[in-house]
């Protein structure tokens, strides 16, 4: 094999295959990524075995051929180089030679016959949607996804597609993110669980594609597969039951409170070095939120760190109710909201608490109080 590709496309090419590569392959050859040629163009693929990706950059093919290449040392090489043409030679013992200018480097590769093969993009239940639908409904609900690997099912963002709509949920069981995008042209149905590492790669490889303004969603037996240009990324999907979130989202409300979204973020913020260190705790590294006539207090305490006290503004004539949350919980929807007001709806102190966009009604935050 022999090509000549640009320091440039070598490095596109790396940014969108590299991050799939596992640091702890328990195959040394999941800790390459595929160098081969297809026509004229240079095909690189990578795969942690969960999750796989595989794109084109362009080359001049002088000779066909590939080769598995450690991917690490590879980047790290090639981004030292000058600027201009890069040489990428290999041979038949699949030691790979690297010329740039005065500059000459040899690695060991691993035959391609070695490095597991990437399914075929489903032909059938396949699905077209603009690249920001996707991007906003993954973004959205990301951050509710849980941590605790002993509730797998929660452990990805649910995916729903039914009579032309895509719904995404995400929880924790402490907080849920629902978001449904209507009017879609789609002609099939189902559900999966996505990965939270599969979601954050497709949301990194739409951010690297910001041109292309409609991708291919696919679904065949436990895999999801996103075709965004010529790119091409698959991942494994969580097997199991995705909890009822249509029971915890609350039906009613008796207060709903509109209030100016920089406004509170600025308010939890102040209150952010009261509510984390070593001395707070789960239990002290709350805020209040006060709800008084016209005013919404936004307080913490915490033993041993001190207090901090502001308020804002708001249009409200109820009872005064106070309101426990953990701060980062209501940064996390804050930040996600991307509108200039927030719809805050209670019932109690105690019960789950709904946060959405004033434009949109289609986004739903909810939020356990601390007790």
């Amino acid at each position: 094999m022999k090509v000549i590709c640009s320091k440039d496309e070598l490095l596109k090419g790396m940014q969108l295959v590299q991050p799939v590569i596992t640091s702890k392959a328990t195959l040394p050859v999941l800790s390459n990524f595929l160098f081969e040629t297809d026509g004229q163009k240079v095909k690189l693929s990578a795969t942690d075995l969960e999750i796989g990706v595989n794109c084109y950059i362009k080359a001049d093919v002088q000779k066909e051929g590939g080769v598995t290449i450690p991917a690490k040392r590879f980047a790290d090489i090639i981004r030292e180089l000058p600027n201009g043409d890069i040489e990428i030679k290999a041979d038949e013992t699949k030691q790979i030679n690297i010329k740039s200018a005065k500059s000459k480097f040899t690695l060991m590769g691993i035959d391609k016959k070695e490095y597991p093969t990437l399914p075929e993009f489903p032909k059938e239940n396949i699905i077209k949607i603009p690249a920001a639908v996707l991007n906003s409904l993954l973004k959205k609900t990301l951050f509710a996804v849980s941590k605790d690997e002993q509730r797998y099912v929660l452990n990805g963002v649910f995916l729903i597609i039914d009579k032309g709509e895509i719904k995404a949920v995400s929880t924790d069981g402490r907080r849920l993110a629902y978001i449904c995008e209507k009017g879609l042209d789609a002609k099939i149905s189902g559900k999966s669980i996505i990965p939270t590492k599969a979601v954050a790669d497709i949301l990194r490889l739409i951010s690297l594609n910001e041109s292309v303004e409609e991708l291919t969603l696919g679904f065949s037996d436990n895999q999801i597969a996103v075709e965004i240009g010529d790119i091409t990324f698959q991942a494994n999907l969580i097997e199991g039951v995705f909890p009822n979130y249509e029971q915890v989202i609350p039906k009613k409300s008796n207060s709903k409170i509109k209030i100016k979204t920089e406004d509170m973020m600025a308010a939890v913020k102040q209150m952010a070095p009261l509510t984390s260190g070593k001395i707070a705790s789960d239990k002290t590294s709350a805020i209040k939120l006060s709800f008084e006539k016209n005013r919404l207090a936004i307080s913490a305490n915490t033993a041993g760190l001190g207090s901090g006290e502001t308020e804002i503004e708001i249009e409200y004539g109820g009872d005064q109710i106070d309101i426990n949350f953990n701060p980062n919980y209501i940064k996390d929807i804050l930040q996600n909201i991307e509108d200039p007001n927030v719809v805050f709806s209670y019932t109690t102190s105690q019960n789950p608490v709904v946060l959405t966009p004033e434009s949109n009604e289609n986004y739903i935050c909810v939020v356990m109080p601390m007790r």
